[in-house]
């Protein structure tokens, strides 16, 4: 290789390993921000809310929605189409 494109080379892995390095030190600060603040507690007690309003309201609304759909079925295919009307009066 160049000499110049050696020296080129070393100067971008140098850079490279320095940004790396400086966003692993930053994560590292913000979850220790984070762990000061109360973040991982409040998104806990989220987690949790949000999960029991899904399992007291959504899961029981979901299983009865089943049931009403496998009670009265929909029949999709009985009866004639709109079109199919339409043709047969001759207004298509």
């Amino acid at each position: 290789m160049h000499p110049f494109s050696i020296l080129t080379l070393g100067i971008f892995v140098a850079g490279y390993i320095t940004a790396r390095w400086d966003l692993v030190t930053r994560l590292y600060e913000l979850a220790i921000f984070a762990w000061d603040h109360g973040v991982v507690t409040r998104t806990l007690k989220g987690f949790l809310i949000l999960s029991v309003f899904f399992f007291l309201l959504i899961l029981p609304i979901n299983h009865l929605a089943s049931r009403e759909g496998t009670l009265h079925p929909r029949h999709v295919n009985l009866g004639v189409s709109a079109r199919e009307q339409l043709r047969r009066r001759g207004s298509f």
